[in-house]
């Protein structure tokens, strides 16, 4: 894993249009998702370039007190799944910072015969969990929360099956982490999604399922049919990139009117993020792509927009500071769930991007931006958050003075990025 900046903060020195190419890193929703499937699989699965991040490292460690059997070499993971029939872990699991690995894990832990304790890092206790433990309670397991929030406390004794309904208003991955174990219930899982407004990531999760031996099939929109008794096969699979990651290197040109190529942005991906090059369109970039290579050429002076995000809601955080830098007032809506991620991060990006002089109104969900006025000296906070990280970076990139507290932060899943900054002529300097 590359190893990031030790100090408290960076600061980032414009230095012209960002310009060169590069492999942007390989998705942790897909990394995640295949460590859960070859769990539960029988045989050994080989992951080719999974992502070596602190979210993906803490997901393939949990995996292991379930009884998958992992091992490491720097181009893929083996793991030896369980066949189904899972380890019941000898300690409380603790998913670390990782929502995604909370989640999953919540499912495995309901199929672990005796069940388990499902735990993290304090930040991680804040995010909710209560309408997954509802879900698969209706399912039949025998689980339990804190009030809607971590630990997760399973009995063990696996999923009946039914008929169910997931409120995935706070997350999609609650109706992933559902559909990933629904194969092992005693019977067919009906599961109804109300209120994924990034649903596209559900899709994704039963993509990756089919591929793998599971039927998985519509029965409406939002709605689910999971055939027990077809679990997962070992598969041999490589990771595509990372839509969101890739999303942080491309804002670069559209922030410094430079030229960016991410060239393993894989073509047809399912990850809702690759839809972010539309926005960066309707704020005059100009985008093309070649095969699995995408290049944005940002405009000298980027137009507001508005911007309906209910499908990628991840990307509020890298819109909102593109939309400070542009001349004009930008409103972003359907970023409601994002106030339960790492952060708060509509009130994080009002609070910081106003050290930057940055007027910004907050909405129930979403922001409007009066942008043009960016201007430094500021420091602002990332309040535990990679992606308030990296696209602090964009912000600093064409304005002077801006400095990104604890930068290391990206490391949750994207540890090269400072470095991948300096490929692109981006320059930076401990303080």
């Amino acid at each position: 894993m590359t190893p990031c900046p030790a100090a408290e903060a960076v600061e980032v020195i414009p230095s012209g249009p960002a310009a060169g190419a590069l492999a942007a890193p390989t998705s942790k929703s897909v990394t995640n998702r295949l460590l859960v499937l070859a769990t539960l699989a029988a045989g050994t699965s080989v992951l080719h370039d999974p992502l070596v991040s602190d979210d993906s490292t803490v997901m393939r460690e949990t995996i292991g007190a379930f009884g998958a059997a992992v091992r490491i070499s720097p181009e893929a993971w083996s793991v030896t799944g369980t066949g189904g029939v899972l380890r019941t872990p000898d300690r409380a699991v603790s998913a670390g910072l990782s929502g995604t690995t909370l989640r999953f894990v919540a499912g495995l832990a309901v199929l672990a015969p005796g069940g388990a304790v499902v735990t993290g890092a304090p930040p991680l206790l804040r995010r909710p969990v209560g309408p997954l433990t509802a879900a698969l309670a209706g399912l039949g397991a025998d689980v339990r929360d804190e009030g809607g929030y971590p630990p997760v406390v399973a009995a063990g004794g696996g999923l009946d099956g039914g008929r169910v309904t997931v409120d995935a208003t706070a997350s999609s991955q609650f109706a992933s982490a559902v559909l990933l174990v629904a194969p092992y219930a005693r019977r067919d899982v009906h599961l109804a999604v109300r209120g994924a407004g990034a649903g596209g990531y559900v899709d994704l999760t039963a993509e990756v399922m089919r591929d793998w031996g599971a039927q998985v099939g519509r029965e409406g929109t939002g709605a689910w049919r999971v055939t027990a008794g077809h679990g997962y096969t070992a598969r041999d699979r490589r990771v595509e990139y990372d839509a969101s990651a890739a999303a942080h290197l491309l804002a670069l040109a559209a922030s410094t009117g430079g030229t960016v190529t991410v060239t393993n942005a894989t073509a047809g991906t399912r990850q809702p993020d690759a839809a972010l090059t539309d926005v960066l369109a309707a704020m005059g970039c100009t985008v093309t792509r070649e095969g699995d290579a995408v290049t944005v050429t940002g405009p000298a002076t980027l137009r507001p927009v508005d911007a309906d995000l209910t499908a990628m809601p991840d990307q509020v955080t890298t819109v909102a500071v593109l939309a400070a830098l542009a001349d004009g007032v930008s409103t972003i809506t359907g970023a409601a769930v994002t106030r339960g991620h790492e952060t708060d991060r509509l009130a994080a990006l009002a609070q910081e991007l106003a050290k930057a002089g940055v007027a910004v109104a907050e909405q129930p969900d979403g922001l409007v931006v009066h942008g043009g006025g960016a201007c430094g000296p500021a420091s602002l906070a990332t309040h535990d958050d990679h992606r308030l990280a990296m696209a602090f970076a964009s912000l600093g990139a064409r304005v002077a003075g801006i400095v990104v507290e604890d930068p290391g932060c990206v490391a949750k899943t994207y540890p090269g990025f400072w470095d991948d900054l300096r490929v692109l002529g981006v320059q930076w300097r401990e303080r």
